[in-house]
């Protein structure tokens, strides 16, 4: 959920508390300028305190949920090159989906600026008011004389009231109760309760305060009245017989609202004893209850410092504690995957080998190492945190520990602690495969428990299944260039130019093209990182040449672009996307996307996930959704002329699958 999202949540939570504690147990008394400055200060801390930690709270309470037992399923193929650009809705492999989340955020700002809109014409609506109304003097008040038959009203420093409609009696306590609210400037109340409104309109509970606060502050205008003494009697007839006049705006005090029984009573209640006063001390649990609630959630949320104890932990492991990424399908276990590039400068990585790398010494010396290693994070120790940490490694063909990242975390801090001990891992014996050392992926399952006041370590082979997979993609056909991708680049090299101005002026660098491929194979909307500037000349002939390319043919295969999500709708990070049947596949990126080509007959997607049930997804039957892809293409100018300075290009900064033109220079 966006931060701003949870704000507010935040923010009409703590009111509601505020509004209960009012309704239930403050309403009935007499203390009318307490009860005021209880509403502000409810409103004001409701909309301060989420921005506030009080970090000492978090040591006072704790709270713990039961760490899911998981089992390792882990897949690592290599990802795409091409970004997806999609029109249309994107559909769930499994069931149908609704994207309610789009949904609501989009109803909820559309209402949102309604309101915004509303309030704004509101004011405007004042401002004219004002515009067209005269300036006279009541009772020594300086007010503003309206043609309209409306309820007189104020609003910051402004009275308004239509003279005509009066008697002076009447006039003289009109002015008595609008002059308290300018005095005391009441508008100021109801301007903070409207902003609040404004956002949280889908609350009911703030309506009612709403009411409440404008109720509250025409009993103090009230008894602005009868404190200079004007008869009670006469002042409730002179409201009754305003009672179906019509209210200018709802963002003013007016002289006569709804609810006027209320008002009436309260004029004639007896004064609650100083006693009652005991009752506003409720206020300082909620305040309390919301200030550590915030205080837990940004605990968990928030990376801490890692203090480690230099007590030794104890550590407990099963046997064959290191487990391979490996997948079995219906179809039986892939026995041998193809490799994978870890990233660009990396050598071939696999996944499963015939002879699988072995920590020197074996397991007994990897549990000395760990036990000489692995400390339990004093502040993890103290906040009571414990969990699994799947941690992910390559054993290099050298047999060094290299890529070592978290692919599922429980908290900031053991996830640092165990990655800052497994990089220190000492060498291993290298897997080979076909009798040739190779690179080869493990996953290693960490477990930091605490119990009976002791911490330990755990590194060991989980043994049930947790929560399961959900996805949503879309498909479109697959366009690919005529003759394939060497095709293409062979057509770029032969038609791109190195400008001979931006030789002359010695104009060298990357230029990124992009272009789209629409469903009908056209090559459109071709751009480049450089718009304008000395640049804009490589990028014109890059541009030239891509607008140029022939239409795109249809593939056998269909473009599948989607995204893994737990529980939650949370992305999954490194989730396994593999084509049924084959070695073909790739992982998902950091919000759990992936795009991949499948095959139109009977494709069926793969999903699998540390500690999450392997599922199935077959692509037919899913609707083929009309929309356009993104290629990028980095080329780079680059000049050899013996005057160009040797530091003015890092050929180490670009791709090492760019097109590179090359020219000489100014001769």
């Amino acid at each position: 959920m966006h931060p701003i999202y949870v704000y507010i949540i935040q923010v009409n939570f703590a009111l509601v508390l505020f509004y209960l504690l009012y309704s239930l147990i403050l309403k009935s008394d007499t203390f009318l300028q307490i009860r005021r400055f209880y509403f502000i200060s409810a409103i004001v801390f409701s909309l301060v305190y989420p921005c506030f930690v009080l970090p000492g709270l978090t040591n006072i309470v704790s709270f713990r949920l039961n760490e899911p037992t998981v089992v390792e399923t882990v897949i690592s193929i290599g990802a795409p090159s091409f970004e997806i650009i999609s029109e249309g809705d994107t559909v769930e492999t499994s069931s149908f989906h609704i994207p309610w989340k789009a949904l609501l955020s989009i109803a909820y700002l559309v209402v949102t600026l309604f309101f915004i809109i509303r309030f704004l014409w509101q004011l405007v609506t004042i401002l004219r008011m004002r515009m067209k109304s005269k300036k006279i003097i009541i009772s020594g008040i300086e007010v503003y004389d309206l043609d309209k038959n409306v309820t007189p009203f104020s609003f910051l420093g402004m009275i308004f009231i239509n003279s005509q409609m009066h008697s002076e009696e009447e006039l003289a306590q009109i002015i008595i109760h609008e002059h308290t609210h300018v005095n005391e400037k009441h508008s100021l109340d109801v301007l903070l309760i409207e902003i609040v409104l404004l956002f949280s309109w889908w609350n009911p509970f703030v309506w009612l305060l709403k009411r409440e606060m404008a109720m509250n502050l025409e009993y103090l205008a009230d008894n602005g009245v009868l404190r200079e003494g004007v008869d009670s009697r006469d002042y409730q007839y002179h409201l009754l017989r305003l009672t179906y006049h019509e209210t200018a705006v709802q963002i003013v005090n007016n002289f006569n609202v709804s609810q006027l029984k209320q008002r009436i009573m309260m004029m004639n209640k007896s004064k609650s004893s100083t006693v009652q006063l005991v009752k506003y001390l409720l206020i300082l649990p909620i305040v309390l209850l919301m200030l550590t609630a915030n205080s837990l959630i940004a605990a968990e949320r928030e990376p801490a410092l890692v203090e480690t104890n230099t007590a030794n932990p104890v550590i407990e492991l099963d046997e064959n504690i290191i487990l391979p990424d490996t997948y079995t399908s219906d179809t039986g276990t892939i026995q041998d995957p193809p490799p994978v590039k870890k990233d660009e400068n990396m050598e071939e990585v696999f996944i499963v080998v015939e002879e699988m790398p072995q920590f020197w010494g074996g397991n007994e010396a990897l549990i000395q190492f760990l036990v000489d290693s692995i400390q339990y994070p004093k502040i993890a120790m103290e906040k009571g945190i414990q969990g699994r940490v799947f941690c992910n490694f390559v054993v290099m063909s050298d047999g060094s520990v290299d890529d070592v990242k978290v692919v599922r975390g429980v908290d900031p801090v053991l996830d640092a602690e165990a990655v800052r001990v497994l990089k220190l891992m000492p060498n291993w014996k290298p897997g080979k495969q076909r009798g040739v050392a190779v690179n080869v992926r493990y996953t290693l399952p960490v477990v930091f428990s605490l119990g009976n006041n002791e911490s330990k370590v755990e590194v060991n082979k989980p043994t049930a299944v947790g929560e399961k997979i959900m996805v949503t993609a879309q498909v479109q056909p697959s366009f690919i260039f005529p003759g394939g991708e060497n095709a293409m680049l062979r057509f770029i090299a032969n038609n791109i130019r190195y400008p001979v101005l931006a030789q002359e002026q010695s104009l060298q660098g990357l230029i990124t093209a992009s272009f789209n491929v629409s469903d009908a194979g056209k090559v459109t909307a071709v751009e480049t990182n450089f718009n304008s500037g000395d640049m804009a000349i490589l990028s014109k002939e890059v541009v030239r040449v891509f607008q140029q390319m022939p239409d795109w043919e249809k593939e056998d295969y269909l473009l599948v672009t989607g995204k893994v999500t737990k529980s939650g709708a949370h992305p999954l990070q490194g989730a396994t996307v593999l084509i049924k049947g084959t070695n073909s596949g790739t992982i998902t990126d950091d919000k759990g996307g992936f795009q991949l080509k499948v095959p139109a007959v009977d494709g069926v997607l793969v999903i699998s996930f540390v500690g999450f049930e392997t599922q199935e997804f077959p692509i037919k039957g899913v609707s083929v959704q009309k929309g356009e892809f993104t290629m990028r293409v980095p080329v780079v100018f680059k000049l050899q002329e013996s005057d160009v300075k040797e530091n003015s290009f890092n050929s180490e900064a670009y791709p090492e699958n760019a097109i590179v033109v090359v020219g000489y220079g100014k001769k």
